[in-house]
């Protein structure tokens, strides 16, 4: 039975500029949430800190003789952001994920007709993916995670030929259920044909034997950086219109050009909160007075209370941060990713309260005004 990932988030710029960035637009007036104070906010958040256990004390540096942790070699680092794309458990493809952003790479005809498909990550942990965009001539998928977001991916080389003397490439192989690296060399640069038969040019042959299942993986030069996608096209057709199926690797500008046409849909699904407010003041504080929780949302299962004054929940911030504003409020639940528990800090019955949170993907078949906090 596959396992759900705690959900992984990385704020940083993705390292692939091409990428199509996901974002999330949010209409204040749908959304009725009301403001609080950064100010209140942030004494509330030491109120409720103050009086918790001190954090253990960091253990004494070492001494100068001590000798230094070991340090991930770059290929371990890289295999990191290697991915195993499954179905019924069974291997069918490898792939990688796009630094700073989440979302996979792989070869488009190892995935079949691209149901059931799961992502093993290196910590061994599977989420369900789906198809979000794809390439017949190139053979190229885009899988979108449909809970979570995996921090740890690749980048693309800049100014590295991979077919230049001594350069040093490595591709990634299915070893006892985790990807391992394996030696790889290209033939040389060459004209194929590709899905549809559509010529492809400039594609790096590969001399190496490829395993079917190892179809998708990232190739890699010295610096941990992708240089090429393992795929497949046709060399040449027979007179009787057979392919000749020969591996070769999709090159970064190939990968470029497919990332710049996704559509902007090719998103992972948005975390959803499931509540309306009013901006409301309480004797003690400011901030989002819940006047209504939808009934099937993570706010309801986690007793969020909505109605008057009297009845309802004062939000004052999330996880920490102050929301001052409605934009504030969904910025910060949109930031996180499906499957994130956040820490809501709620007004109630004149008492401060921390409530946790799961948050889970919107409902697909409501509209974006019915009560979400980071819907698109």
């Amino acid at each position: 039975m596959p396992t759900r990932i705690p959900a992984l988030r990385s704020s940083a710029p993705s390292p692939f500029p091409w990428a199509t960035r996901y974002t999330h637009r949010v209409n204040p007036r749908s959304l009725r949430l009301p403001a609080a104070t950064a100010a209140v906010a942030t004494l509330l958040v030491a109120a409720w800190s103050f009086g918790r256990p001190a954090p253990a004390k960091a253990p004494p540096a070492p001494s100068a003789s001590a000798a230094p942790a070991p340090q991930p070699s770059t290929t371990e680092r890289a295999r990191r952001g290697v991915v195993s794309l499954e179905r019924a458990n069974r291997p069918v493809a490898l792939g990688f994920v796009l630094g700073g952003d989440g979302r996979i790479l792989s070869a488009l005809s190892s995935l079949g007709d691209g149901n059931g498909l799961d992502a093993r990550y290196a910590d061994g942990s599977i989420v369900h993916v789906r198809v979000g965009h794809s390439d017949r001539t190139w053979d190229l998928a885009l899988l979108v995670p449909q809970v979570g977001r995996w921090s740890e991916g690749l980048a693309a080389a800049t100014g590295s030929d991979p077919l230049r003397l001594g350069s040093q490439i490595k591709t990634f192989t299915h070893a006892r259920g985790r990807a391992a690296p394996a030696s790889l060399v290209f033939k040389a640069r060459a004209d194929l044909i590709g899905g549809d038969g559509e010529l492809l040019r400039d594609a790096l042959e590969v001399s190496t034997r490829i395993p079917p299942s190892d179809l998708g993986a990232p190739v890699i030069d010295d610096q941990g950086q992708v240089v090429a996608l393992l795929s497949r096209a046709c060399s040449a057709k027979t007179d009787a219109g057979a392919c000749q199926q020969v591996i070769y690797g999709a090159p970064v500008e190939a990968l470029r050009q497919f990332l710049r046409s996704a559509p902007a849909n090719a998103i992972p699904p948005a975390p959803w909160l499931g509540i309306q407010g009013i901006s409301a003041a309480h004797a003690i504080a400011r901030g989002v007075r819940v006047v209504s929780v939808h009934a099937e949302s993570p706010a309801a299962e986690a007793g969020l209370r909505g109605g008057d004054d009297l009845t309802s929940d004062l939000i004052v911030a999330v996880d920490g941060v102050p929301v001052q504003t409605p934009e504030k409020l969904a910025e910060v639940v949109r930031g996180r990713a499906v499957g994130d528990k956040v820490e809501v800090i709620v007004v109630r019955d004149g008492r401060f309260r921390v409530v946790q949170v799961a948050l889970r993907a919107s409902p697909s078949s409501r509209p974006a005004a019915a009560g979400s906090t980071a819907r698109p």
